[in-house]
């Protein structure tokens, strides 16, 4: 018996420990005793229940608890306009249900379903209204609809924060980041969009364990619920271009398309206008207030000038989006040592999300899961979300103008969301360059300043680094002291 314990004891590897190798969190930590002590060997000695990832499904759950208080209001008076924007409870799913009749019509399927959510969107959207069938018709089947769709990102939130754990390694606490992030708490109840940081973080975590195919097909599932997981997927074959491993990326997209395929297959048999008519009114619709074109328009309507037309916002953020995929290959291809693949994630999906013409501020969630793995440091990960959150708030305000004359206590005018919204993609841009910042100078890269060379690498990692990240897709190499214990 004591050898046997022996034995799982050595198995174990030490994990970074947050309080002590984070500075803000160090700081934190003071009124309730201070860092975590020297003498003691987290990742090794056995914590009995209070496992860390139990503790991080217990604070997942929390979030997901207060989640649904941020929409409390809504939920008791009903999600009327412009009171759900004044209050700041407005979500997509009470919305789309009755504006997109989803009791009668189930997207995509049915005839003349008017359907303006992404493909996976409809899917989730149909199948949980047919649920919901049974709670009668009105406001209670509306309210039915959000919870069912609110109770499903719930759990899908808790797993995803599981999968990040076990994706960063020794840095299990980092998925802390995603358990209990403001921006989930205010946003993941707001739109269909955390399906596809979800799906994009369990292919990271399978590509994490050299299952490539299956990553594929994650990420290709994904790309049908928001469109960034393309970009992901040219980073990844751009790093295969680094690494020498091409044909195991190229498998990877074959999979992705495979599974992109599966999933429409079903609509184009059943009703063949309904994707393509879709993807006309993607490209037919304007630009959303919070991209940077919606932004330029508001300042042209305000001093009297002429705006961005449909075809030259459709041209503009294509040649952005072009120059974006050439940043990532150069990235790729020149840094000193290859991007970590989650660095190059993060880069590719906060490109995409700022120069997408249909920016939201709720798309943040989708960075969520990748700056936990790809630039774990507490202090400008909440910056960034504090930012996010503002520009949320004032998009919310704003509309209520629009929508509605009500005091200005309740609204705001133009100038302040813009300000807010200015404020939200600069910080995303400021990310966005720190965590190049960090691929250029590994040094400053918390990740790899303890020794590994990147956990997330799969068949990408060289036989020299995966030596160096030891024997599981997390590693176990010389660590600093100054990190873990």
């Amino acid at each position: 018996m004591a050898e046997s314990q022996a034995s799982g004891t050595q198995a174990r590897h030490p994990i970074v420990v947050p309080s002590r190798s984070d500075e803000l969190l160090r700081t934190l930590t003071e009124p309730v005793g201070g860092p975590l002590g020297k003498r003691t060997s987290p990742g090794i000695t056995n914590p009995g229940f209070f496992t860390v990832e139990r503790v991080l499904v217990l604070i997942a759950a929390v979030s997901a608890l207060l989640a649904i208080m941020t929409k409390s209001h809504c939920r008791t008076a009903g999600w009327v306009s412009p009171d759900q924007e004044s209050t700041v409870c407005w979500s997509a799913f009470p919305n789309s249900f009755v504006d997109e009749h989803l009791g009668t019509l189930t997207p995509f399927f049915s005839e003349g379903s008017p359907f303006s959510h992404p493909v996976l969107a409809g899917w989730i959207a149909g199948i949980t209204a047919w649920l919901t069938r049974g709670a009668g018709d009105g406001a209670f089947r509306q309210l039915a609809f959000f919870d069912l769709n609110a109770a499903l990102i719930a759990v899908a939130w808790i797993v995803t924060v599981v999968v990040v754990a076990r994706t960063a390694g020794r840095r299990v606490w980092d998925a802390a980041i995603v358990a209990a992030s403001p921006v989930l708490i205010m946003m993941a109840y707001v739109s269909w969009d955390f399906w596809a940081a979800a799906l994009v973080g369990a292919g990271m975590y399978l590509f994490a364990r050299k299952q490539t195919l299956w990553a594929g097909a994650f990420f290709g599932v994904a790309a049908l619920a928001a469109p960034y997981p393309i970009f992901i997927l040219l980073a990844l074959v751009f790093l295969g271009i680094r690494t020498g491993h091409l044909a195991k990326m190229l498998e990877m997209v074959a999979a992705a398309a495979i599974a992109w395929l599966l999933v429409v297959a079903p609509i184009m048999a059943t009703n063949p206008p309904a994707f393509p008519d879709y993807l006309k009114k993607l490209i037919a619709a304007g630009p959303t207030e919070s991209s940077i074109y919606g932004g330029l328009n508001l300042i042209a309507e305000r001093m009297g000038w002429p705006a961005l037309d449909v075809g030259a916002t459709n041209a503009i953020s294509g040649i952005l989006l072009l120059l974006l995929a050439a940043g990532l290959l150069a990235v790729a291809l020149y840094a000193p040592r290859p991007p970590r693949v989650a660095q190059l994630a993060f880069v590719a999906a906060a490109g995409f999300m700022v120069l997408n013409k249909g920016a939201e501020p709720w798309h943040a969630v989708w960075l969520v899961p990748l700056l936990a793995l790809a630039m774990p440091r507490w202090r400008p990960v909440l910056v960034w979300q504090a930012a996010i959150l503002a520009h949320f708030v004032a998009l919310m305000l704003f509309r209520s103008k629009v929508l509605g004359d009500i005091s200005n206590q309740h609204a705001i005018d133009t100038p302040y969301f813009l300000i807010a919204a200015v404020m939200g993609a600069l910080a995303t841009w400021i990310m966005f360059g720190l965590v190049v910042r960090d691929i250029f100078a590994p040094e400053y890269d918390v990740v790899r300043r303890a020794g590994v060379s990147d956990p997330q690498g799969g068949v990408l990692l060289l036989p020299r680094e995966e030596a160096a990240s030891g024997p599981s897709t997390v590693g176990a190499p010389p660590v600093n002291k100054a990190e873990v214990p």
